[in-house]
């Protein structure tokens, strides 16, 4: 979901666009109109959006995995500290995160209350939210909070917790027995999720992708040229099929969670040396997908507000009436539209100061 270096992997920026529409599809489609709910268009749009909704997941891996990758690449060239890792990842992640949190708990009440005249309850609680725990606040509440863009930031929490201890367990560990941290993380964290039977935003939950992306980053790092000649010889119907099994086991209903979370991480794993490392049938060839992996952290946690004024100035201020056309396409389409406006804008007058400092670091 971020940039960590100048360092690049071809392809990523482009998985990163499509896990931003995957994530957006499972969110964007909303009505409380009976007719339209049971329509079986909608229905089978409703279909499509749970099938393929695993955005959230592919962004956990790939932060694994780029995270370990890039760390162990500056330990080799002996730049490597943990004071500087966290400076890099501040400068990436909070400033957006911290301006979706004041919208969320003091901008949109104003907006409800004064433009909308609705009152607002809100159940989630700042504190949380301003230490990164917003992932274990939604837990406890058991449901989403009010604040219009705070939903999304609980996986930004996750990567933030990872991140806060992740260069600590590298730094101590030797680096080829590195390792063995990974798949006792690994291990440890699928067999709680397993014991204790928990949601899929728990942060132990969630660290099973993680340490499954930083698994697949440490292999690349330290196998390079045999995973360059496997990928190579493997071929893209080797990988689609990898893809499309661990997709249907994602889905399926006879395999715990925690073991459906380490196939499917395996698969994205995969599908993420196939794209580094195979000289064909890379996704960075189509331009509109790697071009815009840059916003899509901007896109991730702006897309709930877009979706809000897109919907809310149709039902409440224009009062428009609902149509299985706006529902699946022009709310939807123009919701979209508005995510992309407001990360590139984000993106240029906003995050790019932050960037520029990383260099520093």
């Amino acid at each position: 979901m971020s940039e960590t270096s100048k360092f690049h992997f071809k392809s990523l920026d482009a998985i990163r666009t499509i896990a931003f529409f995957s994530t957006f599809l499972a969110h964007s489609f909303r009505t409380e109109n009976s007719a339209i709910l049971n329509s079986t268009l909608f229905k089978a749009i409703d279909y499509i959006k749970e099938t393929i909704g695993f955005g959230v997941p592919i962004f956990f891996v790939l932060s694994g995995f780029l995270i370990t990758y890039l760390i162990l690449k500056d330990q080799e060239k002996e730049r490597f500290t943990i004071k500087n890792f966290y400076i890099k990842r501040v400068l990436r992640i909070w400033p957006v995160y911290f301006a979706v949190v004041i919208f969320g708990f003091f901008i949109f009440p104003l907006i409800r209350s004064l433009v909308l005249h609705q009152p607002t309850t809100e159940n989630a609680h700042f504190l949380m939210y301003l230490f990164f725990l917003s992932n274990l606040d939604q837990i406890f509440n058991g449901q989403l909070p009010f604040g219009v863009g705070l939903g999304p930031t609980w996986s930004v929490s996750i990567e933030e917790q990872y991140y806060l201890f992740w260069p600590i367990l590298l730094f101590f560990l030797p680096k080829r027995n590195f390792v063995k941290g990974i798949l006792s993380v690994l291990v440890v964290t699928t067999i709680l999720a397993l014991i204790f039977n928990l949601p899929h935003t728990h942060s132990i939950t969630s660290m099973i992708y993680l340490s499954m992306g930083s698994l697949f980053g440490y292999m690349s790092y330290y196998n390079y040229k045999n995973i360059n000649t496997k990928i190579a010889q493997s071929g893209f119907v080797v990988i689609l099929l990898i893809l499309v099994s661990t997709v249907s086991i994602y889905n399926s209903h006879f395999l715990p969670y925690p073991i459906k979370i380490i196939v499917f991480s395996f698969g994205i794993g995969m599908f993420i040396l196939f794209q580094i490392y195979s000289p064909n049938w890379s996704l960075s060839k189509i331009k509109i997908l790697e071009d815009n992996g840059k916003y899509t952290y901007g896109l991730y946690l702006y897309h709930s507000i877009a979706i809000f004024v897109v919907y809310t100035l149709f039902k409440s201020v224009l009062h428009v009436q609902e149509t299985i056309l706006s529902v699946i396409v022009v709310i939807p389409v123009l919701s979209l539209a508005l995510s992309y406006l407001f990360a590139r804008i984000s993106y240029k007058y906003f995050e790019s100061y932050f960037l520029s400092l990383k260099s520093k670091y």
